[in-house]
C-alpha cells in the first residue's frame, strides 16, 4: 500500500491507498515549497484506490490549511466513497467546490 503525490503544473495527482497507513504528514508540511507559489491548487483523486476516514480527515486538514495559506482548492474525479464519508461527517459541502 503506497500513496503517491504527483504535481502537474497547479494539478496534485493522489495515486495508490489514501489511509493511515499511507499518510506520513499534512500535505502543506510536506510539500510547503511546491505550494507556496501557486494560487488555487487542484486536487485530482481520480487514482485513488482505497480511502478510509484518516484520508477524509487529512484531505480536511489540507482544506483547514489551504484556507490559512489563501490558496484555492479545486477537486477533480472525488470518489463516491469519499463523499459517503464526508456524508456521515457533514463535511460533503467541502467538497462541492467546481471542478477544474
Amino acid at each position: 500500500m503506497t500513496l503517491d503525490l504527483i504535481f502537474q503544473n497547479n494539478t496534485l495527482i493522489l495515486k495508490g491507498v489514501l489511509n493511515n497507513q499511507t499518510i506520513q504528514q499534512d500535505l502543506f508540511v510536506s510539500q510547503r515549497k511546491k505550494i507556496a507559489s501557486i494560487q488555487t491548487l487542484t486536487i485530482n483523486l481520480e487514482a485513488i484506490t482505497h480511502l478510509d476516514s484518516a484520508g477524509l480527515a487529512w484531505l480536511l486538514n489540507a482544506i483547514r490549511d489551504a484556507h490559512a495559506a489563501n490558496i484555492s482548492l479545486a477537486w477533480q474525479h472525488i470518489p463516491d466513497k469519499l463523499l459517503q464519508l464526508a456524508r456521515l461527517s457533514s463535511a460533503e459541502s467541502f467538497f462541492t467546490t467546481p471542478s477544474a
